[in-house]
């Protein structure tokens, strides 16, 4: 099974991360990758908003990179993939799945700005016995001396916020209207990673921690579709997706459905 219109050859390579082995409350995001191909079969190729059609982007869909269970594992064998990859489109699995396409990315550009569109903070220092927990990825990401800018985030703990608010390299968006301003000042490649419960759970049920009050899809693509047209994107996650948490398949379509937009809105 392959995303809608894939090839076999192009510098844009989409890809699965099926991991989900440190998923605090509800697993299932291991099927994620698969659940979002197959919907994209539903999907027409051509974004009547942005005029442009995936016939006309060279991309190739590789599959789902094996991995092992445990987050270590998981991190190498990702590592290792990355070495053979141009322009990231991956397809997970839980959060933690970004934190070794960042690294990559980071080792190859030297410095990243990276967009994340959650519901969650993700700072922790540490969960559920491991620093690579999902809820731990982005504080490890600043790690990498990243700009981190945070958009939609509605939940975390306290120390979390505070963090949130002091530290020089967060910028924090409450909504993504303000997104398009804030990207036409960064000048460094920009990795974007979509976390799916960053939309209300009315529009994306599927997903192993759902927070309300989150945002529709119209807000998240009005954004996209107003940012500047010289950024330096050189990737993007679409993460926590949950099939068996969403029989209708609503969410596994709104996931398809950025994929595809946010390949012809970077590279159509």
């Amino acid at each position: 099974m392959e995303f809608l219109c894939a090839s076999s050859e192009g510098k844009i390579t989409l890809f699965g991360i099926p991991f989900d082995s440190t998923t605090c409350f509800r697993p299932g995001t291991r099927f994620g990758p698969d659940g979002v191909r197959f919907f994209s079969e539903n999907l027409e190729d051509y974004s009547p908003e942005l005029d442009k059609s995936l016939q006309d982007v060279a991309f190739r869909d590789v599959g789902n990179v094996e991995v092992p269970a445990t987050p270590e594992g998981m991190i190498k064998a990702v590592e290792s993939f990355m070495e053979s990859v141009e322009i990231p489109v991956m397809i997970g699995g839980e959060h933690s799945v970004t934190y070794p396409v960042v690294k990559s990315l980071v080792e190859r550009y030297g410095e990243l700005t990276v967009v994340q569109f959650d519901a969650h903070a993700d700072l922790r220092d540490e969960y559920t016995g491991t620093k690579f927990s999902h809820a731990c990825v982005m504080r490890r990401i600043l790690e990498f001396g990243c700009h981190l800018i945070q958009v939609g985030i509605r939940s975390g703990t306290r120390e979390e916020f505070e963090l949130m608010k002091s530290c020089e390299r967060i910028t924090f968006l409450k909504t993504p209207k303000e997104l398009p301003i804030v990207l036409g000042d960064v000048n460094t490649p920009i990795y974007f990673t979509i976390d799916i419960d960053f939309f209300d759970p009315a529009f994306a049920p599927g997903t192993g921690t759902p927070e309300p009050g989150g945002f529709s899809p119209l807000e998240f693509f009005e954004a996209i579709y107003k940012l500047p047209p010289a950024l330096n994107v050189v990737g993007f996650d679409v993460v926590e997706i949950s099939p068996p948490l969403d029989p209708s398949g609503i969410t596994q379509m709104l996931g398809a459905k950025v994929v595809r937009e946010l390949i012809l809105k970077f590279w159509g």
